[in-house]
């Protein structure tokens, strides 16, 4: 019955967003208001129905229904309450689900936003977002059905993706990366809409750049946590692989952070339009990418899922969605050529145009790595490998200007800066960068990237801090109040500002913890007996002793478990695993981290011999890491505090604007 409850939803949501789409097109030609009503509610009836067929699965999952083939590949007797709930994203046609499920909510919430707003362009991005949504509920009708039943039903299930179960982080870095992948459908519908009406007024500007950002502050933190959980649960040590699969995630990433900046210059310069549109399009054609290389099965990653029929689908997604927006583009160019060209080279307009340069430069550099083995492999058979090292090389060097550029470039003025204004805004913070450096030196520090990193990040954040005390100032001399109240109200009045200060602020901090840590870490692998020891970056690491037990939250899962104590800049014990789950073919290995704000020690079990308790280590002393995720969380903070709303006067709904002069908004993120 609820299985049957489930695929139902899947057909009514199939039904209602061919309607929305059909609607939503015929109230835009014919400016229809019931026609557009009535589209919109069809879209949120769709998001009911993902929502019934969730909890269909959901039900399913947790009383162990194998009828349905999902439940059995992905699920077990066994199981507990909380890794059954996530196992709705464990695996192929459940991701599919809650993916329709986060995509609909998604355009009921931008409906329901905006409903008495934009009226010319609403109509064409409900139509964008209601096809988008129909081509995921399509898949789950034919090639990706989750409700899929099988016979003989057996007593028992295969059990959940191993990794899945082994840390409970699985339960928020998939959601994170989906909320993030879904919501930037939102600026793909409204650049749509903007090139169908040739809109691309401060109005379209100012609405496509908040529903980037609040995507983009998702996307940002499902990338910190997977990388957070490949350090936690893979136990190689590291936190980036450049893995085909980490690849797709970040390149959608990287264009919206172009959009994001190539925006603030179109709504203040007028210029960038072409950039601006474009950068909307590739960003949501590389969501699409990014879902295709996952669920096609075409590459090798822990990441990816088996070899399906839903390849193809996504394969021509993409293939409609970059045809019909590109020819679009082509069609406006007209329209959106001209105007706002930088005045200087050394101007604020031209910084944030070179950060898009850089941004295309990387992000196809990070495209043309992932897919390259790929197009090898289909055309000639042979076989490839792009890994870190070809990364690191083409990628570093462009990651480098950017961070230098992130400081520059809000400190610019806009028009042309002068030999004065540069030498006063950027002779102090260098002068420390340099400092800071030598005295990093003088303590040991010798790897010239990292030393590199902490100069550049020192000088880009003297240039920030200068920017906020030089505002605060003038404020607290105009008003009389005292400077941390200057500065607060400063803030809040300009969130886009300081905002974008504090998400430079966290940027700095990752950068500088990811050329430390990767610079100065150092790792070795022993093979101890019990009481043995080994010294690693000031630690003794004894091996205490060998236990082999079946866990109690799952007798089915063997874990061999090595428990080693530990004495230096921390002190303690840890315990270490491999295991073994009835449907993983090889040992899953379970590491044990300490971790302190200075650096964290590392210790993953390797191999084990249970007779004589001899185990082999694999030591980490991985310094600064733990900064990566701080630095994660204030990029967060400060994307949140961009995008939340200013209190201004409530605007009269809007039916119908003409194109007008830009306005002047407040620069920042």
């Amino acid at each position: 019955m609820i299985p049957t409850i489930g695929h139902a939803s899947v057909l009514l949501g199939l039904g209602l967003t061919a309607y929305a789409v059909v609607a939503f097109v015929l109230s835009a030609r014919a400016r229809d208001d019931r026609l557009l009503v009535s589209a919109r509610r069809a879209v949120y009836g769709s998001f009911a129905a993902a929502a019934i067929g969730c909890a269909a699965m959901m039900i399913s999952l947790l009383t162990h229904d194998f009828s349905v083939l999902y439940v059995a590949e992905n699920n077990a007797t066994t199981t507990p309450p909380f890794i059954s709930v996530i196992s709705l994203w464990a695996a192929l046609e459940g991701s599919i689900l809650f993916w329709a499920l986060l995509a609909t909510g998604w355009a009921s919430l931008v409906l329901w936003r905006d409903r008495d707003r934009h009226r010319a362009l609403i109509p064409w991005a409900g139509a964008t977002l209601a096809a988008i949504n129909l081509f995921f509920f399509a898949v789950m009708i034919w090639p990706g059905n989750p409700f899929a039943l099988t016979a003989p039903v057996a007593s028992e299930g295969s059990g959940p993706n191993a990794l899945l179960q082994n840390h409970p982080f699985m339960a928020l870095h998939p959601p994170l990366l989906y909320l993030g992948y879904t919501g930037l459908a939102i600026p793909f519908a409204f650049g749509v809409a903007a090139l169908v009406t040739r809109r691309f007024d401060e109005e379209w500007l100012r609405t496509v750049r908040r529903w980037t950002l609040v995507p983009w502050i998702f996307l940002t933190l499902g990338i910190v946590a997977g990388a957070w959980w490949s350090y936690e649960v893979l136990g190689w040590g590291g936190y980036w692989a450049w893995d085909p699969v980490e690849n797709a995630a970040l390149l959608p990433w990287l264009t919206a952070t172009g959009f994001v900046h190539s925006a603030m210059v179109a709504e203040r310069r007028g210029g960038l339009k072409i950039w601006t549109a474009a950068l909307v399009i590739a960003t949501f054609v590389l969501t699409l990418v990014g879902t295709f290389l996952t669920r096609s099965g075409i590459v090798a990653s822990v990441h990816s899922f088996t070899q399906s029929a839903i390849g193809p689908w996504f394969l021509a997604a993409i293939v409609l969605a970059l045809g019909g927006a590109l020819s679009l583009l082509v069609w406006r160019l007209p329209v959106l050529v001209g105007g706002g060209r930088p005045s200087a080279t050394v101007s604020r307009e031209s910084a944030f145009l070179f950060n898009n340069v850089l941004f295309l430069g990387l992000t196809f550099a990070v495209l043309f790595g992932t897919l390259l083995p790929l197009l090898v492999a289909s055309t000639s058979g042979d076989t490839i490998s792009v890994g870190a090292p070809w990364f690191n090389t083409v990628t570093v060097p462009i990651f480098v200007a950017l961070l230098f550029l992130m400081g520059i470039g809000p400190a610019l003025p806009w028009g042309a800066a002068s030999w004065s204004t540069v030498s006063r805004r950027f002779t102090v913070p260098l002068f420390a960068a340099v400092i800071v450096a030598l005295a990093a030196l003088l303590l040991g520090l010798r790897e010239p990237i990292s030393l590199g990193t902490l100069g550049l990040a020192i000088f880009v954040g003297g240039v920030m801090l200068d920017e906020v005390v030089r505002g605060a100032r003038a404020r607290a001399g105009a008003t009389d109040e005292a400077p941390p109240t200057a500065a607060w109200r400063l803030a809040t009045r300009n969130r886009r500002r300081y905002g974008g200060y504090t998400v430079h602020l966290g940027v700095l901090v990752m950068a500088v913890a990811v050329a430390v840590s990767s610079g100065l870490a150092v790792d070795r692998t022993v093979t101890l007996s019990p009481g043995e020891s080994a010294e690693i970056g000031g630690y003794e690491v004894t091996h205490d002793r060998l236990v082999v037990e079946r866990l109690a939250s799952d007798p089915r899962v063997i874990e061999s478990r090595a428990e080693v104590t530990y004495r230096g800049a921390q002190s303690g014990t840890l315990g270490t695993a491999l295991r073994d789950y009835p449907n993983s073919q090889a040992a899953i290995a379970t590491p044990a981290v300490r971790t302190s704000l200075g650096e964290d020690l590392y210790v993953t079990l390797l191999a084990f011999d249970q007779a004589s308790g001899e185990v082999t280590l694999h030591l980490f002393v991985n310094p600064l890491v733990v900064w990566i995720w701080i630095g994660g969380a204030i990029v967060g903070i400060g994307a949140g505090f961009a995008a939340w709303p200013e209190r201004r006067a409530r605007a009269a709904p809007i039916t119908e604007r003409a194109a007008r002069p830009a306005a002047a908004p407040v620069e920042g993120l």
